[in-house]
Order: structure tokens, then sequence, then C-alpha cells
């Protein structure tokens, strides 16, 4: 088993395709072959490319319900993450129905791609119109699908088949995502819980709690146990660590300190892969600042992030938002940040997101803006106990460029809602306070501040590092949860 989720370099997971090139017996035996002969093409570049699997199938043309039905049970057999069925003229009506209501592949993306009329004088195909027909079976019986137009040759076409692989690799990720839950979320962060059961059904969440004197045990011992066998760490370890953190960065707190942030990390570590926890969430105060500790948890959970121990590392045990943090991950390529809405959103188009000192490792900025360090390894900016000195915390600017802001909510009738919107960070819209921080500048600002509060979206949000917001929609789209955004 990999037991890192993410890599630095934007490894994602990467999806087993299962595609399905259907027609029925009339219209043009040539458009039928030329739009075969592109979605085959297409087929080849994405395998050759590494985008899809091997082992992903393509089918012969097929016409009738029997032929759908060994192909989806070759389908199941093979465990495809995505089924894609590229209708080259108008389709059987039983086919598309036959797949979608196949038991064994009942949780797997569908998409649907045709290609326009070829002629502008002979009607040849009719393929898009098998979409349509394709997409009322789909509506009635509750399945969602993504639907795509050709050219299969065309630009679009490639870059939008590209966007579907990475939703349904992050579909796949989500559907094995182990949850750890280092402590409950602190009292009232009632937003930093859920019923695990409504996550576990749309996304596929599951959630494991550990306790904190686990950890404790961890960091003194250097050893865990787990499901996947025994974890374990040296000194040497950790001393080799503390040399990475310190190395380009402004280093503010004492060698102890920096040590103890550092044998932290490890003692997370062990846990994480002694379990195969692919993402967690961690209550980070008050217990970790006191004395058998005496650190704070967000360095150590800002390294998990940047060394890909981890797809997402929720602050104050918000296992909800690690969900959304994930799909941020792994739709960038990036590390995505757990932050704060900071200030009133409605007031400035530069939208502050922040968070006590969640730097994540090899995602921060460079140099000063307005004054306020980067990459620093400093003391917690923010005393949550008074006469308390905290630390290690990384604090600064996330790395300018492109933001995707995602907010993840249920609402009280039990649908899930994401909130999607793009904005960037640069020298100019940095403000200068001294925490983690992205502060990006939002053209709509005012609406965005509405639907945050007439949404009741929480005070915790992911914040990606670009701008997948089509992506997200493309998610949405197939996991069934409404995608709202001030763009729209």
């Amino acid at each position: 088993m990999n037991k890192s989720t993410l890599q630095p370099s934007g490894r994602r997971p990467v999806p087993k395709i299962g595609l399905v090139v259907h027609s029925i017996g009339a219209f043009n035996p040539r458009a039928k072959d030329a739009a075969e002969k592109a979605i085959r093409r297409h087929f080849d570049r994405v395998l050759a490319s590494g985008e899809i699997a091997p082992g992903s199938i393509i089918t012969k043309r097929i016409f009738d319900p029997h032929e759908a039905l060994t192909a989806a049970d070759r389908f199941a057999g093979a465990r495809v993450d995505l089924v894609v069925i590229a209708n080259v003229a108008f389709p059987n009506g039983q086919m598309f129905l036959t797949l979608a209501a196949h038991p064994h592949l009942a949780r797997v993306p569908l998409a649907v791609v045709a290609e326009p009329e070829p002629s502008a004088k002979e009607w040849e195909t009719n393929a898009w119109c098998g979409v349509i027909m394709n997409n009322h079976v789909a509506r009635q019986i509750g399945r969602p699908i993504v639907t795509l137009p050709g050219p299969f040759d065309s630009d679009a076409f490639r870059a939008a088949f590209s966007r579907l692989l990475r939703v349904a690799g992050t579909i796949r990720f989500l559907r094995r995502d182990l949850v750890c839950r280092f402590g409950d979320a602190p009292s009232g962060f009632h937003s930093a819980t859920g019923d695990q059961m409504a996550f576990a059904k749309v996304f596929g969440t599951r959630v494991e709690t550990v306790d904190l004197t686990a950890v404790m045990d961890v960091y003194r011992t250097g050893k865990a146990k787990g499901y996947l066998g025994e974890e374990s760490f040296t000194d040497a370890d950790v001393r080799k660590t503390v040399r990475e953190l310190a190395k380009g960065r402004e280093v503010q707190v004492d060698a102890a300190m920096l040590e103890r942030g550092a044998r932290l990390y490890h003692a997370y570590r062990a846990i994480i892969r002694a379990n195969g926890y692919t993402s967690a969430a961690f209550r980070c105060w008050p217990e970790m600042n006191e004395p058998f500790i005496g650190i704070s948890a967000c360095l150590a959970m800002g390294l998990l992030m940047g060394k890909g121990d981890v797809a997402a590392a929720g602050c104050e045990s918000d296992w909800p938002t690690a969900v959304v943090q994930s799909i941020g991950t792994l739709l960038a390529g990036k590390p995505a940040a757990c932050l704060d809405w900071v200030n009133y959103t409605g007031g400035s188009d530069i939208i502050q997101l922040g968070h006590c000192g969640m730097g994540i490792c090899g995602s921060m900025g460079s140099g000063k803006a307005r004054g306020a360090v980067c990459d620093a390894v400093a003391l917690h900016p923010v005393i949550r106990q008074a006469g308390g000195t905290m630390g290690p915390v990384l604090i600064g600017q996330f790395a300018f460029g492109p933001k995707t802001g995602l907010c993840l909510t249920r609402d009280p009738d039990g649908r899930f809602k994401i909130l999607a919107f793009t904005g960037e960070s640069t020298p100019a819209t940095a403000r200068g306070t001294t925490y983690s921080a992205a502060d990006i500048r939002v053209a709509d600002h005012v609406k965005l501040d509405r639907l945050v509060l007439e949404g009741g979206f929480p005070h915790h949000l992911a914040v990606a590092m670009g701008d997948i917001r089509e992506d997200v929609r493309m998610l949405c789209a197939l996991l069934g949860v409404a995608y709202v955004s001030p763009d729209d």
C-alpha cells in the first residue's frame, strides 16, 4: 500500500475508466466511423499520457442491451472509477439504462459524450440528440451524469475530458478516504462535526477518532501500532526534520521548541502511516499547549500537508472541512489550506483568509509582503491562553497567484452544498497580518458575503492553490451536491 496520499510533485489519483462506443444501425456509416476513430485516438492519447490507469477499457462499437450488459459486467469486474458512453450516432434507448442501473456500477461516475453533426447538409448521426435522451433517463432515475460535447479531436473537448478525469480521480480518493480525527472539536465548534453516515453516503468518507493520549504516548515512545502494523521514528529522524525546517526560513523560536514541533510531526505521521489514514483533522488547542507537550500542532500539520502524508489537515478537529480540503488538494494538485474568514467579507474586495499558524511547508511565499515575513517559523501570533507562549507555527502569505475558496455545509433538509469562489493573491493584496494567510482580491465581494451568510456556511473553508471552480462544479454534478458561487 502506498502510504503517501499526495506527493509534493502534485501526483493525483489516476482513474481507471471504461469507455463504451455506441450507436444504432442507422445513420451515415462514414460519419460514425470517423467519430469512433476520433474517440479511440483520444483514449489512446490519455492512456499514453498517464491520465488514465493501465487496465482502462474501450469496447468495440455496441448496439443492443445485451452487449451493454456484457460491457457493464466487464467494467464492474475491472473495478473502473468512471464509465464514459461515447454516442457516435443515435443510441439504443436501453443501452444507457442498462449501464446506469447495473448494481455493481451504482456509485461509479457516468459521463456521456458525442460529437456535433459533422455536416451542415446531411443529417448524419443525431448523436447529441442521443445525449439528451440519455440525460432524461439519468434525471428520471436520479443518476447524476456529466455530458461533454465534441468534436473529440478539439482542444476544448480534450480540456474538458482531462477535467473529467481529475474529478473522477478525486472521487476515487473520496470513496476510499479514511479521516483521522485527532480528538474531538473544541466546545462550541458546531460546524466542525457532522453526520458521518451522510458524508459516507455522498462522499464515501469514513471517520475515526484517535484520543490525544495516544498521540502523547507515541510522542514519548516513538512507536505507533495500527491496522497496517507498526511505525516508528528515532531521534535522528527528528533532528533531520529540524534541519529541513530551519533551511531557508527565518526561525524565531528556540531550538527546544522547534525540536518538539518536529517530534510531534513524527508522532502524527507514525499514527497515520500505521493505520493508513488518508486525511486528518486535529484538536489543536487547548490541550496541545499543556505542559506534557507544550507546543502548538500547527507546524506539524503544515509538515504533514507539505510532505504529502495526508491530503487534508483540518484545524480544530474540523473533519467536514478536511473533506473539502482534500477535494481542493486533489483537484489543484497542490496542498489546500484550512483557513478562516477573518474580516468583514462585504467590506472590501480584499478578502482576508487566514489561520493562526497553519502555513504549509513548501506552499508559502518568499520575501516581504507589506511588512509580513513569509515562511517564518514563529511563536503563535494569537495567544489563546493568558500568560502562555505558544508555538512553533509557520506564518506568512501563501505563494501568490490564483486561489479558489471552498466552503462546505449541509442544509437542515440534508442536502450538501459547496460554495466556490476565486481571486488572486499578490504582494499588493497582502494585508500584513501576522498569521498564515491568503489575502485575495474578489470581484463581487458583496455577493460573496451575502452567499456566505444566507447559505449558513461555516467559519472554516479550504483554499486551493489555483482556479479549480469548473472542476468543483463538475464534481458537484457527479455527487449530487449543490454548487454555489458568486460568479453564477
